[in-house]
């Protein structure tokens, strides 16, 4: 078996994969202000919950990813833990920022 790091090969971001983060940003945005206006709750709780349910879903999935599971049956993937510590950092961000009075 190989070891990961000849096996891993990282592309450059296209235009087009660009454009559909930036979509999914924006959709994820208007989503969040829409629910926080309807409710009339703060924006920054529904962005906790969105950023939450992302994070703990991945927790919860995140053995898929090792090898041998149903994403990596061959084990030639790495597990993505840097995509998982991103999700992680923007949620206890937000967690933080919905303790300070002026972001409510």
């Amino acid at each position: 078996m190989r070891p990961y790091a000849a096996s891993v090969r990282i592309e450059p971001m296209t235009a087009s994969i660009i454009s559909r983060v930036a979509l999914l940003g924006a959709g994820a945005l208007a989503i969040t202000l829409l629910l926080s206006a309807a409710f009339s709750v703060p924006y920054i709780f529904t962005a906790i919950g969105f950023s939450g349910g992302v994070f703990l879903g991945h927790l919860v999935v995140i053995d898929e990813d090792f090898p041998g599971g149903w994403s990596n049956p061959d084990g030639v993937h790495p597990v993505p833990w840097w995509w998982f510590a991103v999700k992680g950092v923007v949620f206890f961000a937000l967690c933080l920022a919905a303790i300070t009075p002026a972001v409510r």
